[in-house]
C-alpha cells in the first residue's frame, strides 16, 4: 500500500505537501487506517487525495479478503486433517484391527473428499475471479433443471422435490457450470431444511429473460443473515452448521457463476416462511437480449 504515497505527495502542491507528508508517514509506519487529508474544496488537489484514498481503500478490502480468505481454509482444513491424524495416530498405536481398520479407512477417506472438495471449488473461484472465459454454447435450461431435480430425487427419495416449467427456455452459456449453480441450488435446499420440507424449482421465461427459481418452505433464514448468504465460508449457526456437510462455498459458486454469465441471483426468505433463490440469465439470442 505504501508504494502509492511517493508517486501522491510528488503530484501534490507544495503547500499542501507538510501535511500530506505526516499522513504518508503514518501510513508507511503500519497506521493503515490513515488517508490523506482532504479540505472538502474540490480543487483538484482534493480530488486527488480522494483518488489515492479510495486506492488505499480498496486495497485495504482486498487485503483483508485475503486474510480473511487465508484463515478461512485453513480452518476448514483443520478439522479434516485433525481426522486424519487421529486415525492414523492410533493405527500406529495398534489401536486400529480387524473391522475398526475398516471403519478407519472409511473416516480417512471421507475427509480426503472434504480436503478435495475443498480444493476444487477454491480453484473454480479462482479461475471465475480472474475472468477466464466460459464455454458458450446454446441449452435448454428447462431440460437441465429437469435433469437436476430427477437426480435429486434419486438421491433424496424421501424428500418432496418437483419441477414447474412452461416449456424450453434457451439460454446460451456452460452447461457443466450451470448445471452446477441448480444442484447448488437443490442440494442446499435440501440439506440444510427439515425432512418434511418441500422444495420447488421452477424455470419461468419472460421476453429476453431466463428465471429459475429454488424455493422451500422450511425455517427461513434471519434478515440479518441475509446479506452475508453468498459470503465464502459463511454459515448461519442454526441452519447452514458443518454438520450438514460441504465447504461453504456453494453460493459463493453460485454468484460467481451466475455473474459470469452477466446473470443476476438474489434470495428472499421469511423466518417461518421459507427460502427462495431467484436465477436470472438472458434468453438466447434471438434479437437483441437485456445486458446488465
Amino acid at each position: 500500500m505504501s508504494a502509492l504515497l511517493p508517486t501522491a505527495l510528488i503530484l501534490l502542491p507544495v503547500s499542501f505537501a507538510g501535511v500530506g507528508a505526516d499522513s504518508a508517514d503514518a501510513i508507511a509506519e503500519g497506521h493503515l487506517t490513515e488517508r490523506l487529508p482532504t479540505r472538502g474544496n474540490r480543487s483538484e488537489t482534493d480530488q486527488l487525495a480522494e483518488a489515492v484514498n479510495r486506492a488505499f481503500d480498496a486495497q485495504a478490502r482486498a487485503e483483508a479478503t485475503v486474510r480473511s480468505l487465508a484463515a478461512d481454509t485453513s480452518h476448514e482444513l483443520r478439522t479434516p486433517l485433525s481426522t486424519i491424524s487421529g486415525w492414523l495416530d492410533l493405527h500406529r498405536q495398534g489401536g486400529l484391527t480387524g473391522p475398526r481398520l475398516e471403519t478407519a479407512l472409511g473416516h480417512i477417506e471421507n475427509e480426503v473428499g472434504r480436503m478435495r472438495l475443498l480444493v476444487e471449488d477454491l480453484s473454480l473461484l479462482a479461475r471465475l475471479d480472474a475472468g477466464r472465459p466460459i464455454e458458450q454454447d446454446p441449452l435448454d435450461l428447462t431440460a437441465l433443471a429437469a435433469s437436476v431435480v430427477e437426480d435429486a430425487q434419486v438421491i433424496y427419495p424421501d424428500r418432496s422435490i418437483t419441477l414447474t416449467a412452461g416449456g424450453p427456455a434457451q439460454v446460451t452459456g456452460d452447461t457443466a457450470r450451470l448445471q452446477q449453480v441448480l444442484r447448488n441450488l437443490v442440494g442446499n435446499a435440501v440439506q440444510h431444511t427439515p425432512a418434511q420440507t418441500a422444495v420447488q424449482v421452477a424455470v419461468i421465461t419472460t421476453p429476453g429473460r431466463v428465471q429459475v427459481e429454488v424455493a422451500d418452505d422450511g425455517p427461513g433464514i434471519a434478515p440479518q443473515d441475509l446479506p452475508r448468504v453468498f459470503e465464502r465460508f459463511w454459515r448461519a449457526e442454526a441452519s447452514r452448521s458443518r454438520a450438514c456437510g460441504g465447504s461453504g462455498l456453494g453460493l459463493a459458486i453460485v454468484e460467481a457463476i451466475i455473474h459470469a454469465h452477466h446473470g443476476q441471483v438474489s434470495v428472499e426468505s421469511a423466518v417461518g416462511v421459507g427460502t427462495t433463490v431467484t436465477v436470472r440469465l438472458n434468453a438466447q439470442c434471438t434479437g437483441t437480449a437485456p445486458r446488465d
